[in-house]
């Protein structure tokens, strides 16, 4: 692990990965309350994975949506970077466990 500022990150296959937000991380860098990024999340405004009930949002989307960078993947191609980014895109897998639906048994009348 590689400490740079306040924010931990890890090297995986070569590569600097950011640790993902907390709501409440997020919250205090914005100087904004939790609830204001979860209502972010929910709205689609910004995006966020979760695991198990936990929500998180990535270092990416974060700067993403700070420089502006929102919408189609038209508008970004066009769109020059405003930051630093030590990541690489690919591909992301999101699981989400659901709960199963319990099937009552109907009786023949």
């Amino acid at each position: 692990m590689v400490e740079l500022g306040t924010r931990v990150r890890e090297i995986r296959g070569g590569q600097l990965m950011a640790r993902p937000y907390t709501p409440e991380l997020l919250a205090e860098r914005w100087d904004c309350s939790a609830e204001t990024v979860r209502a972010m999340v929910r709205s689609g405004t910004l995006p966020a994975f979760r695991v198990g009930k936990m929500m998180r949002i990535t270092a990416r989307a974060v700067e993403d949506y700070e420089c502006g960078i929102t919408g189609s993947d038209d508008s970004r191609a066009g769109s020059s970077s405003c930051g630093t980014t030590t990541e690489e895109a690919g591909d992301v897998i999101a699981l989400r466990h659901t709960r199963r639906k319990m099937l009552s048994a109907k009786r023949a009348t």
